[in-house]
């Protein structure tokens, strides 16, 4: 039996569903549009009519007005190259905007009111989407493809066969085998999926096998609880982020990001499963009426192409619907394309079902900065260097709706407080300033933890109280609350403060309503912690204690129990 296991690394980012409520967006601001009719020979100008020959049409010169292009990154140096082809061979008159557009930075461009005259989305997916909003879409032709696999260290993907994960294994076999495992507590691999809102191997592999799973959008079906437990675990961005923190685990991912990760050092491989897990159709999409319609119809051509095909290859992807293998390293030389389309509806019912299940999470972060963190654990790493290493690759993995605040502790650091907010309590991807996101503060701010930051002794107690009312008095029905405090030492507050009775005293009458629950991790790492009093600490709230005698092991724990919170 396979045993497999989510380890819940938190948990969603920008969603397409909002796609599905959208009242349409308008036309890009600041884009060239082609507001004129065309071009037309003969002395007067007669909507495309000539002057002579009793009124019969002539053809006119081609459009010159430029043609806005959004590409997915995936896409784009394709894309470029296939415009600078196209522009060369109309004698100067086509010209391009190519700009690159992920699934969370188009739907933002969309809400402003801006649109491009042609999409080369990273799935078909995305597209089926935005028309079932009632946004007018022409799909044309797939420009490239790129096969689905499940994917790990090599060591893991051998050692499955060994727990009986085979080709001849079908994903709805695999998942059957992980529940069971999961319930037995018994793991050794870990499964874990992105969000299929905005991680295209995921929605394919999800959109492909959902007749295997049977029920997804069905509360209280078999599938759908599956479904749950995958939206618990899911991974916000690159699901190989998760394969680099924790070497156990084993994600969906395409065979160009598999190729993209193997050509930087990587050592992965992929599984085919019976059936298939899935493919990613990237579609040429024409969007917006503006622009020259005969430079739109020259890009689509050039990226059709056979130097089109040979800059796609460069990229790992399989040009067209049926294209060549790149030849990626790690991918089974007869893996075949999974022919079938995405299917509109279930895409749609999976948008839809994952808003409900993948709830926020809202996360308020202490981090001890107390002078005793400056002690080496090895080769002159200090607690604080771990806990920076801890704080960046939390931040790397989980998903961007989770809210994260960064409060940091030690005693007096606001005149007698013990505790002083950091970095306010935000979701990562909400945008603080132009092109700043709030993640981007997060990781400049933990960037900057070193031996500089450090002062004073451990004020535990004060700080945990104060940041267990800030959740409660800004608790929200709607969201999961969490307190994740970090220290390497025990309570030692030279200013005074709460003893360790008077905060389990509050904890638990702040606790025993239950109506505003807000769930405590407490991790202590070294050998002066005291793991008691910290386990008594989250007992009175209700949560739970992590003590590592060994302070390496901080960045992989840390990650993890983050990864829970975001669940």
């Amino acid at each position: 039996m396979v045993v497999l296991l989510v380890v819940v690394l938190l948990v969603g980012g920008l969603g397409l569903l909002w796609w599905l409520d959208r009242d349409g967006a308008g036309p890009a601001d600041g884009a060239a549009s082609g507001d004129g009719a065309a071009a037309t020979t003969g002395a007067e100008e007669s909507d495309g009519a000539g002057a002579s020959g009793g009124g019969s049409p002539v053809e006119g010169p081609p459009s010159c007005e430029a043609v806005t292009v959004w590409s997915a990154p995936e896409l784009l140096p394709a894309v470029e190259s296939a415009a600078d082809r196209a522009a060369e061979g109309s004698a100067d008159c086509f010209t391009y905007a190519v700009v690159s557009r992920d699934t969370a930075v188009f739907q933002a461009s969309l809400r402003d009111g801006e649109e491009p005259d042609v999409w080369l989305p990273s799935s078909l997916a995305w597209a089926q989407l935005v028309e079932q909003s009632g946004t007018d879409l022409d799909v044309g032709q797939t420009v490239a493809t790129s096969p689905v696999l499940l994917t790990g260290r090599p060591e893991v993907v051998a050692g499955l066969a060994d727990l009986g994960v085979g080709p001849d294994s079908t994903f709805a076999e695999v998942l059957q085998q992980y529940q069971e495992s999961v319930a037995s507590g018994g793991p050794e691999v870990s499964l874990r999926l992105g969000d299929p809102r905005t991680d295209p191997a995921s929605m394919a592999l999800l959109g492909s096998t959902s007749d295997q799973l049977g029920g997804l959008s069905e509360p209280g079906s078999p599938g759908r609880n599956l479904l749950v437990l995958l939206a618990q675990s899911s991974i916000q961005g690159d699901p190989l982020a998760a394969v680099r923190s924790d070497p156990t685990t084993l994600v969906p991912a395409t065979e160009q990001q598999l190729g993209r990760a193997v050509a930087d050092g990587e050592e992965l491989r992929g599984v085919a499963l019976q059936g298939g897990v899935g493919t990613v159709t990237m579609p040429f999409v024409r969007v917006g009426d503006a622009g020259s319609a005969e430079a739109v119809d020259a890009l689509e051509e050039q990226l059709l192409s056979e130097d089109g095909a040979a800059d796609l290859l460069a990229l790992d992807l399989r040009p067209g619907a049926d294209g060549e293998a790149p030849g990626v390293p790690g991918i089974p030389e007869d893996l075949a394309l999974q022919a079938a389309a995405p299917d509109a509806e279930v895409s749609a019912r999976l948008a839809r079902t994952w808003a409900v299940i993948a709830p926020q999470s809202r996360i308020l972060t202490l981090i001890d900065i107390s002078g005793s963190m400056e002690a080496v654990v090895g080769e002159g790493t200090t607690r604080i260097d771990l806990t920076r290493e801890a704080a960046q690759t939390a931040l790397a993995v989980v998903p961007g709706q989770t809210a994260i605040g960064l409060w940091y502790f030690a005693t007096a650091l606001d005149d007698d407080t013990d505790f002083v907010e950091v970095v306010p309590l935000r979701p990562l991807n909400e945008e603080v300033r132009s092109g700043v996101t709030h993640e981007d503060v997060l990781l400049a701010e933990t960037e900057d933890l070193g031996l500089d930051t450090l002062q004073g002794d451990t004020g535990l107690h004060d700080a945990l109280w104060a940041a267990y009312q800030f959740m409660q008095e800004d608790y929200r029905p709607d969201a999961i609350s969490s307190v994740l405090l970090l220290t390497d030492g025990i309570n030692d507050d030279s200013t005074g403060g709460l003893s360790e009775d008077e905060v389990v005293e509050r904890l638990e009458e702040a606790r025993a309503p239950g109506d505003r629950p807000v769930t405590v991790v407490l991790i202590g790492m070294g050998p002066d912690v005291d793991a008691d009093a910290l386990e008594r600490l989250a007992a009175a709230a209700g949560g739970e204690s992590l003590v590592l005698r060994d302070p390496r092991e901080l960045p992989q724990v840390f990650v993890d129990v983050v990864a829970r919170r975001a669940g």
